[in-house]
């Protein structure tokens, strides 16, 4: 099997990834939620933590996903798990500003390595899908941002609040695309 055909198969097996951005989505919006009812703390520790629910969830539905079986490559589902795994390595960063509390640019931060993960999935399933999505989602989050503190107030919560509900509902958008290809 040559790297098209796996790609091809691999696209068809997981239908683009489509059980990743929902649960992924449904998570950033439980965030958004906890940006609107809990304390900036918890809200930032809701949003860093999000992955953990959903990648389980993300896999359970993928399972669930009825589809040809996934292709098998040594190699190639060597360079998957990479590409997966590959936001793990700013974590660090998202962490420090936990620590520090700067808990309102948890958010951005997760976007940021989010909208860098996406670029290798646009090969990896063949599809423009994921670099579109990525790019929307950095504007819709960086545009959010920008807006609420413009509004003066409590802008710094209400641009985590807009960019966990924007990041959520764009993911759920680009799953059902994902199921439509």
């Amino acid at each position: 099997m040559d790297v098209e055909e796996y790609t091809r198969a691999l696209a068809a097996a997981n239908r683009y990834g489509w059980a990743f951005l929902a649960a992924y989505g449904s998570t950033w919006l439980v965030a958004a939620m906890a940006w609107a009812k809990a304390g900036a703390r918890t809200a930032a520790i809701v949003t860093l933590f999000q992955g953990m629910v959903a990648l389980p969830v993300a896999l359970a539905l993928t399972l669930l996903t009825p589809g040809p079986p996934p292709p098998h490559d040594a190699a190639l589902e060597s360079l998957s798990v990479t590409v997966a795994t590959s936001q793990l390595l700013g974590l660090p960063v998202v962490i420090f500003l936990v620590l520090s509390r700067r808990y309102t640019l948890v958010p951005l931060g997760l976007v940021i390595l989010l909208v860098v993960h996406f670029a290798p999935y646009s090969w990896l399933y063949g599809t423009p899908l994921y670099l579109v999505l990525g790019a929307t989602i950095a504007l819709a989050a960086a545009l959010v941002s920008h807006r609420a503190e413009r509004e003066g107030g409590p802008g710094p919560i209400v641009g985590a609040h807009r960019t966990c509900l924007s990041t959520g509902l764009l993911m759920l958008s680009g799953a059902a695309v994902a199921l439509a290809l």
